[in-house]
């Protein structure tokens, strides 16, 4: 996938898209003086290794790219390529982290595990594997057969 005009990373090693927000761009504003124009930024990739890159490109862009993305819930989106299991994430689960210092600030429903990392999710598994299938059907759909009709083939020769 393309980036930023030349940066070229790969997709496998995305772990999450999230759309820039004013409050990060009023941040990115405050903390970088060398940014002039933070209203250029739309999106911030997270990586396998958690760093991020913030990028010029939109969601619409990035499919437009052929990158099938799957919105796991609260505009965090996964290419749906990367998206390897989704399990409930349970009131035990949720106890168990709480346990270990961290905080949840929202009420997740998922475990999924990507090929760049574990991810918590707001929707439940059946709705992240059914985005997934659905991300990845409309993505492999030629350009003018939308209709779900097979295009036409060259015909074996009659033996």
């Amino acid at each position: 996938m393309k980036i930023n005009g030349a940066t070229v990373v790969p997709v496998s090693n995305i772990r999450r898209i999230r759309p820039v927000t004013d409050d990060d761009r009023a941040r990115i504003t405050e903390r970088y003086d060398q940014i002039e124009d933070a209203a250029k930024f739309q999106l911030q990739i997270e990586f396998a290794d958690k760093s991020t890159k913030l990028t010029a490109e939109s969601l619409d862009d990035l499919r437009g790219q052929g990158v099938a993305l799957v919105n796991i819930g609260n505009e965090t989106y996964v290419p749906a390529v990367n998206i390897k299991l989704a399990e409930p994430f349970t009131k035990e689960d949720a106890e168990k982290v709480k346990g270990k210092d961290y905080t949840l600030s929202h009420t997740f429903r998922s475990r999924v595990e990507t090929s760049a990392g574990t991810l918590l999710s707001t929707a439940t598994a059946d709705q992240v594997i059914t985005r997934r299938e659905k991300a990845i059907e409309s993505n492999a759909k030629p350009e003018g057969k939308q209709d779900g009709k097979k295009a036409a083939g060259p015909k074996a020769p009659a033996a």
